[in-house]
């Protein structure tokens, strides 16, 4: 048996409900499977079927009390309908597992419709219904308190902080790395024109320089020069005027570059993950 629970939205206390307990599998054992998994990294992308892990999930500051403490989902109470329109996520435990779904107002729908029930077909004007997915969102082993997940963003608002992992730079903190002696701004391009992906870029690289000394800051700005030859302006400046330069020279504070050993092609790496990790 199956119980098919939700969390409910703004509720500190008695806010979790049964929706239905079924013996129908809501998962196969294929979809919640985890046969290839790497550690999160802000910024890289995973092949099919694989997932991201975080280890040691309940002693994280966004951790949630499913994680952290004990539980029986046999003793919440029933979801009724008022209770729909308020439904955060959706969980299943399965063994080891607790299954996430995010619900998000379009998982959420109400419509007309015809639908087949037995031997006959009945017509509802106003239906409600939750579109489960194939696949989790997040599958988290009690086991070995490491958490699996394919899209930080999708989990987000399930595991409130968890967003910090890869965070996107504020307007000040965007500015103040505009306005680092190592570029100069062209073409009248400033903070207001930086979008989203160039934000997060800026939040790693802030990061990234932070703990690096002198020395090895000059050869990083000495690396970016050589891949980036049309954005330098001197031996430690380069000149930024549009998103697509911004993106170039946040890659070479990545160390995003690089030239393959057999026919010295200069290639971006456009995901990255640590080897050995």
């Amino acid at each position: 048996m199956t119980n098919l629970c939700a969390k409910l939205k703004q509720r500190e206390k008695n806010k979790y409900r049964k929706i239905i307990s079924t013996e129908e599998p809501v998962y196969s054992n294929e979809d919640i499977e985890i046969t290839s998994a790497t550690p999160y990294v802000p910024g890289a992308a995973l092949e099919d079927g694989e997932w991201f892990s975080i280890q040691d999930v309940s002693n994280q500051e966004y951790k949630i009390d499913l994680i952290a403490s004990e539980h029986n989902s046999v003793d919440f109470d029933s979801l009724n309908k008022d209770d729909f329109e308020n439904i955060g996520f959706l969980f299943i435990e399965i063994n080891n597992l607790i299954c996430f779904q995010n619900v998000s107002r379009a998982k959420l729908v109400s419509k007309k419709c015809v639908f087949y029930l037995g031997q006959s077909f009945e017509y509802h004007t106003d239906r409600r219904e939750i579109v489960i997915n194939d696949v989790p969102d997040a599958i988290y082993n009690k086991g070995t308190n490491v958490l699996y997940f394919r899209r930080l963003e999708s989990i987000t608002s399930i595991f409130r902080g968890i967003d910090q992992l890869y965070k996107e730079a504020t307007e000040a903190e965007t500015t103040q790395f505009l306005c680092s002696n190592f570029i100069q701004l062209k073409e009248e391009y400033n903070t207001s024109k930086v979008k989203t992906p160039n934000r997060k870029r800026i939040a790693l690289a802030q990061k990234t320089l932070a703990n690096l000394d002198a020395n090895s800051k000059k050869n990083i700005f000495t690396y970016i020069g050589e891949y980036c030859p049309d954005l330098k302006v001197s031996e430690s400046s380069f000149e930024v005027g549009n998103e697509d330069e911004l993106k170039m020279l946040l890659y070479g504070i990545e160390q995003r570059f690089y030239t393959t050993i057999v026919g010295g092609e200069k290639r971006i790496a456009n995901s990255v993950v640590p080897f050995g990790q």
